[in-house]
């Protein structure tokens, strides 16, 4: 019989085989990247410890790319053109339902959908109020088929909600977006879990019942034909500009004031949690950084609050900060700060 030590590093190692992804890159529980490989010992700690952490889903041609991390810029300038989207692949997907006391009602009708098209899922509490509903295919599928058929399940719920990890298709640069893993140790007491209609499931009943109902991959290919891109009925265009341009004779650096304000304290709007160029997390703080040039601040003192506002946004965005946590974010900061200036009217 195994020992309580052997059984926690066989589940560490299974766990991180079903939840296989990018592998040279985490995501911290407070928010942010790390660059550091993603190791058994590192599941380890996130099932029995209190260093809960995230994985990326999407890997470029698993099959063929031998880059290590080494081979990786680790800067947000740094393209990669040559990458084809057809070849930006994942081995799972989640839905990200975030609909308060709904979501649960509906993350079981996505559930009900995908069971009908031949797609076992499981609907995991999230770590606040919403859940997950994780798939698991057989093999690398490429994001772009695994985003639509969950699109598909959804639109076919008639959920308006449509949050689904990838998030993207295809990056520009790895590693993209993570999504907090279930069954960290030191998860809110019944949140973090998976569990069906009677009871919540221990981490090695969910693992066992993955690796016994891998989706094939023909499936998803199936499921993503039923997607129906919504037609765009007016311009997509960012939310007017109502704040004041009204001089002040002096501007205190160390006080917020109209549309900068609202912006710190309220969040974004939806607008600004889309995706697509000037949206996501760096249009936000772009915007922000824009609004307080045209407000009237100093560049010293709109460097200083887009940081503040750049760590307080794992309130309002899973995957956290932009910047905050990482070596090169007063760097990152002051270009994105510089650009905003260059932009400000």
């Amino acid at each position: 019989m195994a020992t309580t030590e052997e059984h926690n590093h066989w589940v560490s190692k299974a766990f991180m085989g079903i939840f296989e992804g990018f592998p040279y890159a985490f995501g911290t529980d407070a928010g942010g990247c790390r660059w550091e490989p993603v190791t058994e010992q590192l599941m380890y700690d996130h099932l029995t410890g209190e260093n809960q952490i995230g994985i990326y889903p999407m890997v470029y041609d698993p099959y063929m790319t031998t880059c290590g991390p080494e081979g990786y810029q680790h800067d947000e300038s740094n393209e990669y053109p040559d990458m084809l989207e057809e070849l930006w692949m994942c081995k799972w997907g989640a839905m990200d339902i975030d609909e308060g006391a709904d979501s649960l009602i509906i993350a079981r009708n996505a559930q009900t959908i995908l069971k009908v098209l031949g797609i076992e899922s499981y609907v995991e509490l999230s770590k606040s109020k919403g859940c997950h509903v994780w798939i698991f295919a057989d093999e690398w599928t490429p994001a772009f088929t695994m985003r639509r058929a969950m699109m598909a399940a959804l639109q076919l719920t008639d959920a308006t909600y449509d949050a689904v990890f990838p998030k993207q298709d295809s990056l520009p640069r790895p590693p993209g977006n993570y999504v907090r893993l279930p069954y960290g140790a030191s998860r809110p007491e019944g949140r973090q879990q998976v569990l069906d209609e009677r009871s919540l499931w221990d981490v090695t009943s969910f693992i066992n019942r993955v690796q016994q109902n891998l989706t094939p991959k023909h499936l998803l290919i199936e499921a993503a034909t039923h997607y129906k891109a919504p037609v765009v009925t007016q311009p997509d265009l960012p939310p007017p500009r109502d704040y004041s341009k009204e001089p002040l004779m002096k501007i205190d650096g160390s006080k917020l004031r109209g549309l900068p304000k609202q912006m710190f304290e309220g969040g974004p709007v939806p607008y600004y949690k889309g995706t697509g160029a000037g949206r996501g997390r760096h249009g936000f703080l772009n915007r922000f950084a824009r609004a307080m040039f045209e407000t009237g601040y100093s560049s010293p003192d709109v460097v200083s609050w887009t940081k503040d506002l750049d760590s307080r946004l794992s309130v309002w965005y899973e995957e956290g900060p932009k910047f905050t946590g990482r070596n090169d974010c007063d760097r990152q900061i002051e270009r994105l700060v510089s650009e905003a200036g260059g932009r400000a009217s």
